[in-house]
């Protein structure tokens, strides 16, 4: 007897950016599987261009559940994706997010909620998913890496404003990408969710000719510390390549024979992440129950802190540090900055005393009024 179809899921989007955009696009013609039947932002709905197909938008949230079965959420905000993650779970919804700000900020709360994963498609997730087959086959990681092309701890908003406009993604997005905060985040969340350590507060982030020079000063630190780290390697001209450098029990002329290498480390690269393109690898993974593809730490061990870029005078309105020309994000361990603001919760607050270039912010730095983030982030990692 033959079955009844099965219906497409109903996926709500949270995002109105350039990865929700690309994935509404990706998901169109997947009607068999996915159904994208709304999209949800936090601004006003009349401010919001239209999206792919015409699709509703709202900003009413209850309405944005009530419709779908999965919420993906990709709106790089993380005290707005704490509010839609709090109410997707408390509707028993499947979530999906490519918003490692969020996760690495708040992404241990809701660590238990057996629904929430983060994506393939930004590093950390394509990195997991690397993990996750390398260990299938034998590997034993020392290092999980990416490749970051080029770095300006300072960018000048001239500069910004020209990427930003060539590439077609925001000015912060393209500012949090150039000063390191975003690979910052991102490493800082892979060390948590995969178990593994930072090797010094800020990364190491060797500038190398190639990657697997990179890879290989990596993989000696990591042997001399004892530990498995998380961390990047600045080299010019890649594609965003994943990387993990690891050991394996097999005979080395075995891998030597399959190009990997013939000394004590190996190193299994992919070659590029492809941002909303692979986010329906993962929902797939979660539609058929198959369990997160990463999982926060039930006890953080790191933080992302905030950093001042240049002086700022006391009592300067701050909407969002990451991303901005006043601030960046630096990736440490928690026992040596627990009065560290963490970047992701810094939005919308005031200065409450005058900072120099180069300054840690701290929790008496600075009034926030996201006070449900904050509290939820002290509650599980102080």
């Amino acid at each position: 007897m033959d079955q009844p179809p099965t219906r497409p899921l109903r996926v709500g989007v949270s995002g109105t950016g350039y990865i929700a955009r690309g994935l509404i696009e990706l998901l169109q013609p997947m009607g068999d599987r996915f159904e994208v039947v709304i999209v949800l932002t936090r601004r006003a709905v009349a401010d919001v261009a239209p999206v792919p197909g015409n699709l509703p938008v709202t900003d009413n949230l209850d309405q944005f559940l009530t419709a779908c079965d999965m919420v993906v959420e990709c709106s790089g905000a993380v005290d707005g994706a704490r509010v839609v993650v709090e109410a997707a779970i408390a509707a028993e919804k499947q979530i999906v997010t490519l918003n490692a700000e969020f996760q690495m900020a708040l992404g241990a709360a809701f660590r238990d909620y057996p629904n929430i994963t983060e994506a393939q498609g930004d590093q950390p997730g394509s990195i997991a998913a690397l993990d996750e087959e390398g260990r299938q086959m034998g590997v034993e990681p020392v290092v999980y890496g990416s490749q970051k092309g080029f770095l300006a701890l300072t960018p000048s908003k001239e500069d910004m404003v020209y990427w930003s406009e060539r590439q077609g993604i925001s000015l912060p997005a393209v500012t949090s990408f150039t000063d390191g905060t975003k690979v910052q985040i991102e490493q800082a969340l892979v060390a948590e969710c995969l178990g593994g350590t930072i090797a010094q507060n800020g990364l190491i982030g060797p500038k190398t000719g190639t990657l697997a020079e990179g890879g290989l000063e990596l993989a000696a630190r990591a042997a001399e510390l004892g530990e498995v780290i998380s961390d990047y390697a600045l080299v010019a001209g890649g594609r965003g390549e994943l990387f993990i450098v690891a050991r394996h029990a097999s005979p080395p002329e075995q891998l030597q024979y399959y190009k990997l290498g013939g000394g004590e480390f190996y190193i299994i690269e992919r070659p590029f992440h492809l941002g909303h393109f692979e986010i329906p690898i993962t929902m797939i993974r979660m539609a058929e129950g198959r369990g997160p593809l990463m999982k926060h730490s039930r006890k953080p061990e790191l933080t992302v802190g905030t950093i001042a870029k240049t002086a700022l005078p006391k009592g300067l309105p701050v909407t969002q540090a990451a991303g901005s020309f006043e601030f960046r994000g630096e990736a440490m361990r928690l026992t040596d900055a627990p009065d560290a603001v963490p970047i992701g919760l810094m939005e919308h607050c005031v200065l409450r005393e005058a900072l120099e270039p180069g300054q840690v912010v701290k929790w008496s730095d600075v009034d926030l009024s996201k006070d449900a983030s904050v509290a939820l982030w002290k509650a599980t990692n102080l």
